[in-house]
């Protein structure tokens, strides 16, 4: 029986639990993960989206803001369909809230 590609939730950068959040299907060896890290001591990162199976459970450094700001993330992954679940935002709604913060974690760094 066919089930066709997994398929998860995508954030490619939310802020604590405001994500905004699509769709995506995943490749042959992927599953679904919801990724958490911070930067600094005050910024909460998440990402939602698909990984390689052998990255999963792994602390990795991830790049922000182009080199400027490096944080640890962990990969927590899932195997059934929209099994990373994440709260959506409307657009407007995350943009406000990212361009609010921003200037707060420049400082910091």
């Amino acid at each position: 029986m066919y089930r066709g590609p997994l398929q998860c939730f995508r954030c490619d950068l939310g802020f604590w639990d405001a994500c905004y959040t699509t769709k995506t299907n995943c490749n042959i060896g992927e599953k679904c993960y919801t990724g958490r890290g911070k930067a600094g001591d005050v910024l909460e990162v998440k990402l939602l989206g698909c990984v390689k199976a052998k990255e999963c459970e792994l602390v990795t450094n991830v790049e922000l803001f182009s080199n400027t700001t490096i944080y640890m993330m962990t990969r927590h992954c899932c195997d059934t369909h929209f099994c990373n679940t994440g709260h959506t935002l409307p657009l407007n709604t995350l943009l406000s809230l990212i361009l609010q913060y921003l200037p707060l974690t420049l400082v910091l760094w």
